[in-house]
């Protein structure tokens, strides 16, 4: 674990976790870290640890990269055409096709106005949010403007963004300038373009979460499918589970407060088992510095 706003936090060392006996060190690092040390989106691939956005007295639109073997630091120097605007709290995943891995970043928020030129057939509001939707080949280290068809979200801040398969992900919550969303965005990506579908929310008795923004996702596989854990968030402080495949709903309960009660926080999952998965859980805007860590099968 890497950054964050808070009193104490040293930005030179990596944060680590050891889950057999709950305790943490602290592992210097060398290279240059990211500037922006909050609200920055980050992805996993293989042992390399990705870094976009951030802010941290200023918006950034930097992209570095952390090796887990080296815990060197590397920015990377990628063409400025194409580029995403400098902003925070984006959604960023990685996908996988053509033989070649990609970054791929939606949204966020900045200030439009020392952001030029602007993404075509992309939205800038008057708040500063985007739905710029970009793509970072690592190869060949460049951005890419793919072409968007389907139900493109309004310009979007603070949602989840989290990966299915290596080409396709789910997209929920979030601000946007009329408020906050409770919407749900499947997402499928190829080489070149970008899909995406709004599930529509049938109201009446069908369970569905409140809007919310600053919360957690993580994707869960399960003997019956894939399912997306949604924990916490602005001001909604509960935790519910979508079967992703059949597009359902169940609001999980009697959850500890302390897991409950967060928003802007970390959120992680461990499959201990194929039937077993551990998740867990650290800091967020309640000023929470303690580590969660919970079974999820015994809420399900």
């Amino acid at each position: 674990m890497w950054g964050g706003a808070g009193s104490g936090v040293h930005y030179d060392v990596m944060e680590v976790y050891h889950l057999p006996t709950g305790a943490w060190d602290q592992k210097p690092t060398t290279g240059t870290p990211p500037p922006g040390t909050r609200g920055y989106s980050s992805v996993a691939i293989g042992k390399d640890i990705y870094y976009f956005g951030g802010y941290s007295g200023g918006y950034q639109n930097d992209l570095h990269c952390f090796n887990v073997n080296s815990f060197k630091w590397r920015e990377l120097s990628p063409s400025p055409d194409h580029h995403p605007m400098m902003k925070y709290y984006c959604g960023m995943v990685s996908a996988h096709f053509g033989g070649e891995d990609y970054l791929i970043l939606i949204g966020g928020s900045g200030s439009y106005s020392i952001n030029t030129p602007k993404q075509p057939d992309a939205q800038y509001s008057a708040s500063g949010r985007c739905n710029e939707i970009h793509y970072y080949r690592i190869s060949s280290d460049q951005w890419i403007s793919p072409v968007v068809t389907g139900d493109r979200p309004p310009p979007i801040s603070n949602f989840t963004l989290t990966p299915v398969t290596n080409s396709t992900a789910v997209m929920f919550g979030g601000l946007t300038d009329n408020g906050v969303s409770n919407k749900l965005y499947m997402i499928s990506f190829t080489k070149t373009s970008v899909d995406i579908l709004e599930v529509p929310n049938p109201g009446g008795l069908v369970r569905w979460p409140k809007g919310r923004y600053a919360h957690s996702s993580v994707l869960i596989t399960t003997s019956l499918g894939p399912h997306l854990l949604v924990v916490g968030g602005s001001i909604t402080y509960d935790v519910w589970l979508m079967d992703i495949n059949k597009r359902k709903w169940k609001k999980l309960i009697n959850l500890p407060v302390n897991v409950t009660k967060r928003y802007w926080h970390s959120l992680s999952v461990w499959s201990v088992t194929p039937t077993t998965n551990w998740i867990i859980e650290f800091g967020g805007g309640t000023s929470c510095n303690d580590t969660a860590v919970f079974e999820l099968s015994k809420y399900m």
